[in-house]
């Protein structure tokens, strides 16, 4: 059996990201992150 405990503070965590904003931003700098590398890599081997 598990303890109530484990399974209390699991139910009680609070979200990866608390709104959707915080998603947008994040989705926001993860494109922005990886079309800065491709320019990078592109100018690199060219």
């Amino acid at each position: 059996m598990p303890h109530p405990a484990t399974s209390e503070t699991e139910s009680d965590l609070p979200p990866l990201l608390p709104s959707w904003r915080a998603w947008y931003w994040l989705v926001l700098g993860a494109l922005a992150l990886e079309i800065g590398l491709f320019v990078y890599l592109t100018r690199a081997f060219a």
